[in-house]
């Protein structure tokens, strides 16, 4: 939908505040404020799909949206989260290439859709934006890199360890992780049999509780000596 008047004011200092846009001139800031779409995704809706064409890219107003790649054999694996300010699908945009992930609402989102053409605009005209793109894509190109190396040389135990202290870390206001047996397979690369039983081993020695939709972790120090982080 488009952007009510009302809250053009405050569109423009959300933007502002976003990492990717920060540096924008005003100029370009006003454009985005005027040609941006807000548009509302249910829980586990696709926002886009792995091999759709790239027609806008896309910031999270509210809510919280999963990097998702599907394999051949059609398991997802969640590579990324994005949360508010957080800029996502930009990059096909610059290859013209079909998506190389999807994107789903891990709950109620409101999302801002920026028009290809408008985002490139801002691109050629800003120089400030090209620079901030650079950074971030490097950031989330280690962020890949070092989910792999933990997919490649990691055991279930470390996996699903790590994963469970990084979302405690993203969502330590909460005092809990809000997650499921599905999502964490999905993150880790492991089964949900896998997952179900190393959570309930992990119960039964206190670490954690669990509950439907919820996990809060108890032992944070068992699970960084798992995990391997005990020095980080």
């Amino acid at each position: 939908m488009k952007i009510p008047r009302g809250m053009v004011e405050n569109l423009a200092q959300f933007l502002r505040a976003a990492p990717l846009f920060c540096d924008l001139s005003q100029p370009s800031l006003e454009l985005l404020v005027q040609t941006v779409r807000l548009q509302k995704f249910a829980k586990d809706a696709f926002i886009f799909c792995q091999m759709d064409q790239a027609d806008a890219a896309y910031v999270v107003h509210s809510g919280s949206v999963a990097i998702v790649l599907i394999n051949q054999d059609g398991r997802e694996f969640i590579i990324n989260e994005m949360r508010p300010g957080d800029c996502f699908g930009e990059l096909a945009l610059l290859t013209n290439q079909p998506r190389s992930t999807g994107a789903v609402a891990r709950e109620k989102c409101e999302i801002l859709v920026i028009p290809r053409q408008v985002f490139l605009t801002v691109l050629d005209n800003d120089s400030h934006l090209e620079r901030r793109l650079l950074e971030i894509t490097a950031e989330r190109l280690a962020l890949s890199s070092e989910t792999e190396s933990a997919m490649a040389f990691l055991d279930a135990n470390n996996r699903l360890a790590r994963v469970l202290l990084q979302m405690d870390q993203q969502e330590s206001g909460r005092g809990y992780v809000t997650t499921s047996q599905e999502e964490l397979a999905q993150r880790t690369g492991l089964t949900r049999q896998t997952v179900a039983k190393t959570l309930g081993q992990w119960r039964r020695r206190g670490w954690l509780v669990t509950g439907r939709g919820h996990i809060m972790l108890l032992d944070h120090c068992a699970l960084r000596n798992l995990s391997g982080q005990s020095g980080e």
